[in-house]
């Protein structure tokens, strides 16, 4: 049986199942369309990533809704509406559904990582088992959930609850605001509006906001630089930052520090700012130069000596770095390939980058520790 003969649906099943069938369909359809490559190109991850980026395409239902120019920016999990004249996350949909779920399972892996999984079956079996299901750390969160999040991190006066997923209630923050992404971005989107804009300003606007964030209502869920936007533009001076929808939650049932937390939104945003960097520069030193602008802006010392662990630790889950971290030889470097998935799509990062961002985040950590 074809995989498209697989999602064909029964005559009698309802119109939410139909649904559910059809968006199975495209997904199917989207992945097979690619044309895979070869086994030989497996080897190298281009499958695997390829892959992940038709995954990717297929989630994505849509951008933000910005009035200047095409952003580059996907809207994840729902879809931007207008309903009775209010613009809003609608999650309703079919797709939104299955991308709520395929997140959670997405993620399971993303900071998860044990060296020598034998040695802990040995003297932890508990632990062991632990490490088979972990479960995740975070996850795309239901309406309810965001809407606590966002009454949490005090962003009330721009998102709020709706019968259909989340109110955009200051419509002109994507409608006419600048986000970080596409400012990283502007030589891909030709706007004369992005093209006088420094990016290095931009981020340190941001990294202040955020060490903000964190020191009045705690650690946010996800920080990548699609998640920063600026509402205030004066001849390519950004300012006024806000967060895009908090729509990324932390999992009540782990026990997390709010310290690991805060160090977690810190590391996503430091691998992101320089995955952007490198590919708008291909210098080493202006991506060396955007995470000290990151790390001094933000200026917890505390939060920047627990990311720097959590480098040394392996975390992220990305596969090119099983070189850089001392990877032992064992089934957790032979399937991080496939854990790391999640992580490549949203960071945008290449396999044989990654252990060289890895190694530059450790050391402007280092080196800002060592100047205090």
């Amino acid at each position: 049986m074809t995989k498209q003969e697989e999602f064909n649906a029964p005559e009698d099943e309802t119109q939410e199942q139909k649904e559910m069938s059809d968006a199975l369909k495209k997904m199917a359809t989207g992945l097979e369309s690619g044309g895979l490559p070869q086994q030989e190109a497996d080897k190298e991850g281009f499958m695997r990533e390829s892959l992940g980026r038709k995954v990717q395409g297929i989630v994505n239902e849509s951008r933000l809704p910005n009035e200047e120019y095409k952003s580059t920016v996907g809207v994840y999990g729902g879809k931007i509406k207008i309903e009775d004249g209010k613009m809003v996350w609608d999650t309703s949909g079919v797709i939104s559904k299955i991308d709520k779920a395929g997140d959670a399972v997405l993620r399971t892996f993303d900071e998860h990582t044990v060296r020598e999984p034998w040695k802990l079956l040995k003297s932890h079996p508990k632990w062991f088992l632990r490490f088979l299901a972990p479960g995740t750390k975070r996850y795309r969160g239901g309406n309810e959930e965001v809407a606590k999040n966002i009454e949490r991190l005090g962003l009330s006066e721009y998102y709020g609850p709706h019968e259909n997923g989340i109110e955009i209630k200051k419509p002109e923050i994507y409608t006419q605001g600048v986000a970080l992404q596409d400012v990283y971005r502007s030589d891909m989107i030709k706007s004369d509006k992005l093209k006088v804009a420094d990016r290095f300003q931009a981020l340190a606007e941001a990294s202040k906001y955020i060490g903000e964030m964190h020191d009045k209502h705690g650690a946010v869920g996800e920080i990548l630089v699609s998640d920063i936007i600026f509402q205030e533009n004066e001849d390519g001076k950004l300012g006024k930052p806000v967060l895009n929808m908090p729509d990324i939650i932390f999992n009540k049932e782990k026990v997390t520090s709010e310290k690991d937390k805060k160090a977690t939104d810190l590391l996503d945003f430091l691998s992101s700012a320089f995955t952007e960097e490198y590919r708008r520069s291909q210098k080493l030193e202006d991506a060396d130069r955007a995470l000290d602008v990151i790390i001094s802006n933000y200026g917890g010392k505390d939060i920047i000596v627990m990311a720097e662990s959590f480098i040394k630790r392996g975390r992220l889950t990305l596969q090119g770095d099983a070189e850089v971290i001392n990877l032992p030889n064992t089934i957790t470097k032979k399937v991080r390939a496939v854990f790391s998935q999640h992580n490549k799509a949203r960071l945008g990062s290449k396999t044989n980058f990654e252990g060289k961002m890895k190694k530059r985040i450790e050391q402007a950590c280092e080196k800002f520790l060592s100047q205090k």
